[in-house]
């Protein structure tokens, strides 16, 4: 598969599966850490080791740790939510949004990041080995550092994909490889900045010992990507070709990213239109009380700790997080159920039953597996979320 991701300022966020599992979790308690060795960088981070695993934060999807309750659970279905909300212009509200416009910057870096990324994949027999290495040719190195005949940590690689002359290295590190054949074992005698971020190498003599392993043509990455392709999509026969389909990957995934981020602005607004008339019954707010911890204990589990010992990490207790997030929900839920009824877009029984069947399938889920986070109730508020939200933001669209 072919997927193209945008810069790091706008990265692409994936709507959340289960957006009724409080969405902020994710960002209140991201438990993902870096670390690593000073290396050969300008900015002193590691080298990539390409036998490394990287992980990242889990995705919760139907089928983790903790089950839901059984039963039907009560939901904002169960009563009449105009009796304890009511909304003000929901359609004028000032919403915080500028759409992203895809410019050659993105495409360039798009570019690189194709080609950088498939430049791995190739295979070494595609290698170009009978020229020297000259400025701008990507090549797959491998090399290690030394200090006083001591390899030093974050210095050593095998099959580091480079281009010559990016700046990716320290200075003389890509100059010294111009004019190398492929085969050939040199070594660089190298200073390290006075300003480097590792001071066991700042201002320090090294000497790297390299050997180019082959020199990665476009064509070699391009034959190895068309390997790759989803079905149906064409070849990709040169550089321009690369460069389109660069562009419009971004232009989807651009799209895909304001819509979300429009979703969040539209979400963050709508609270400032809605006003509680009375109480909530008690029976739904414990119902959502009850929602939120069995999130905390979901992602604790998968953690191998409990809700306390997770939240206890970020200076809260369970209380503490209940009540940071489950009112705030309800009562979105409750404006967008409002939204929906106003506008018609309640769904049907029959659409209802469709969306749950597109959902299983899409993820792959047995009934049971499906049913063992969310009832079948929890559900129909979760695609009450997705279908209100999808209005508004066609609606605020509309406007820009």
């Amino acid at each position: 598969m072919i997927r193209i991701n945008l810069e790091e300022r706008v990265s692409v966020m994936k709507k959340n599966n289960l957006k009724l599992l409080i969405p902020a979790f994710a960002a209140v308690l991201s438990l993902s850490a870096c670390g690593g060795n000073a290396g050969v960088f300008p900015d002193g981070t590691a080298a990539a080791d390409p036998s490394a695993t990287v992980t990242s934060d889990p995705v919760q999807l139907p089928g983790a740790a903790v089950p839901a309750s059984t039963g039907a659970a009560v939901t904002i279905f169960d009563y009449d939510m105009a009796q304890y909300v009511e909304l003000g212009d929901y359609l004028g509200m000032t919403v915080d949004f500028e759409p992203t416009e895809i410019d050659d910057e993105y495409v360039d870096y798009a570019y690189m990041n194709f080609v950088n990324g498939y430049a791995e994949a190739v295979d070494p027999s595609l290698f170009v080995t009978d020229r020297a290495v000259a400025n701008g040719d990507v090549i797959s190195l491998d090399f290690c550092g030394k200090k006083d005949g001591v390899a030093f940590d974050g210095g050593t690689a095998e099959g580091y994909v480079i281009e010559i002359g990016s700046g990716t290295f320290i200075d003389g590190f890509e100059d010294g490889l111009v004019g190398v054949m492929p085969g050939e074992e040199i070594d660089l005698n190298l200073t390290f900045p006075e300003n480097y971020q590792s001071a066991d190498l700042a201002g320090q003599d090294v000497v790297f010992t390299c050997k180019v392993q082959g020199i990665i043509t476009i064509d070699a990455i391009l034959e190895t990507a068309n390997q790759n392709l989803d079905e149906g999509m064409d070849p990709i026969n040169d550089e321009e070709d690369l460069r389109n389909l660069c562009r419009e990957e971004l232009i989807k995934q651009a799209a895909e990213y304001d819509r979300n981020n429009l979703e969040g602005a539209i979400s963050a607004q709508l609270a400032n239109v809605v006003t509680v008339k009375q109480e909530f019954p008690a029976e739904l707010t414990s119902a959502y009380d009850a929602l939120v911890m069995r999130s905390i204990n979901n992602t604790a589990a998968y953690y191998q700790v409990d809700a306390e010992t997770l939240l206890s990490n970020y200076g809260m207790t369970v209380d503490d997080y209940i009540n940071q997030y489950s009112r705030p929900q309800l009562m979105n839920d409750a404006a967008l159920y409002i939204i929906a009824k106003e506008n018609g877009i309640l769904q049907s029984d029959e659409e209802f039953r469709k969306s749950l069947e597109e959902y299983k399938a899409e993820y792959q889920l047995t009934d049971e597996e499906l049913f063992e986070m969310l009832t079948e109730n929890e559900y129909r508020v979760y695609f009450l979320e997705e279908t209100t939200l999808d209005f508004l933001c066609d609606k605020y669209m509309d406007k820009m």
